[in-house]
């Protein structure tokens, strides 16, 4: 895990990625800590069920994976 990580508390990374409007990437841009680590961080502090029902929601949104989600995007000008 990364240094960052132990400096914030996380409660405040718990936070953020039970949002569903904050991606991965913006986790990462503030915290050093990719998707994997997060799960883990996840997993950890979390109740099983509570994490699992996590994941499946995490799983059904696009906007979760920013870059996933620019691929899914569509030009509105794009008529092909």
């Amino acid at each position: 895990m990364n240094k960052s990580f132990k400096e914030c508390p996380p409660d405040d990374l718990i936070r953020m990625a039970l949002s569903d409007k904050v991606s991965f990437e913006e986790i990462y841009k503030k915290y050093s800590l990719t998707e994997k680590e997060v799960k883990v961080i996840m997993k950890t502090h979390l109740k099983l069920s509570s994490y699992i029902n996590w994941r499946e929601r995490v799983k059904q949104r696009q906007y979760k994976h920013r870059k996933k989600y620019a691929s899914f995007k569509r030009d509105p000008n794009d008529l092909g």
